[in-house]
């Protein structure tokens, strides 16, 4: 895992690379024209889940590593993978690589002022956020995610065709690299997921639940199309564990306690949603 970390930003600017060479700028454009589906799916990834991250941990009964360690899985970006599960749910693929790739630019501001500013003033437990540096963590971040994520649509736009023969190939390659480290997570945090498993395992299930249900709620009240309301659910409810793994284990070190959640976390929202793609299927063919 300490080889992981150490290549960590090398393998986050490769994965971000990629979503941004899988961002259509004439998809992008359509993307824009619909600017009320666009800001719903921005609010419930950068405000709502957020929100429901701080107030969870709030009221959660746990210690304070892992109350951080739910606000840090909630207030990364969607996951790379998010793009390809939207694709294969029938939703819309251009909206989820639009999303996707918007939030990785805005989380050198959006994770930092969580983390360091709004956490603190929740959680009073949360001082060794107040402790990092707020330019240090925007930079370091604007370097493994904004910037990849702008190069790779501007590879997108003026090498189109070079992209589009490498782009099946850097997608598998973009999937592999999240799942190393999202199962080295598992592997150096084994003993603290196992025992996270019997004594929170039902609350991480609860969180969840809830950011599935209020997503949910989210997209039926505001009246969208069937494909929007399935990408911003899966956007929202799809976090970026590699991220937040990365990000808990570089500022506070391996087995600090913080990567445990977010891989706990990684886990269940994969269970949860292959859980819900097979009873769907279950009581189609009833």
């Amino acid at each position: 895992m300490n080889l992981v970390l150490y290549l960590s930003p090398a393998v986050i600017f490769l994965i971000m690379l990629g979503v941004g060479m899988n961002v259509n700028f004439k998809n992008f454009i359509e993307v824009l024209k619909d600017l009320k589906v666009l800001f719903i799916g921005l609010l419930s990834q950068m405000v709502i889940l957020p929100i429901i991250g701080l107030l969870f941990a709030f009221f959660a009964p746990v210690d304070s590593v892992l109350k951080l360690g739910i606000i840090l899985i909630t207030c990364v970006p969607s996951a790379v993978t998010s793009n390809y599960i939207t694709k294969l749910a029938g939703g819309n693929v251009a909206l989820s690589v639009s999303l996707t790739a918007i939030t990785a630019c805005l989380s050198f501001v959006s994770i930092p002022f969580i983390l360091k500013i709004v956490t603190p003033i929740v959680i009073d437990e949360a001082t060794v956020f107040q402790e990092l540096n707020f330019a240090k963590m925007s930079l370091g971040l604007l370097l493994i995610t904004t910037v990849p994520v702008l190069l790779g649509i501007f590879v997108r736009t003026k090498f189109s065709i070079f992209v589009e023969k490498i782009n099946k190939f850097y997608s598998i390659f973009s999937i592999i690299l999240f799942v190393t480290i999202i199962f080295a997570a598992w592997f150096s945090e084994w003993d603290s997921i196992i025992d996270l498993y019997k004594s929170i395992g039902l609350l991480a299930l609860s969180l969840a639940i809830i950011v599935l249900i209020t997503s949910y709620i989210l997209v039926n009240y505001l009246g969208l199309n069937e494909a929007n309301k399935k990408t911003i659910i899966i956007e929202s409810f799809i976090q970026n564990a590699a991220m937040a793994i990365i990000v808990g284990g570089v500022t506070f070190g391996v087995e600090s306690g913080y990567m445990a959640m977010a891989a706990l976390y990684a886990l269940l929202q994969y269970k949860i949603l292959l859980f819900l793609w097979a009873t769907n299927k279950f009581f189609k063919k009833i």
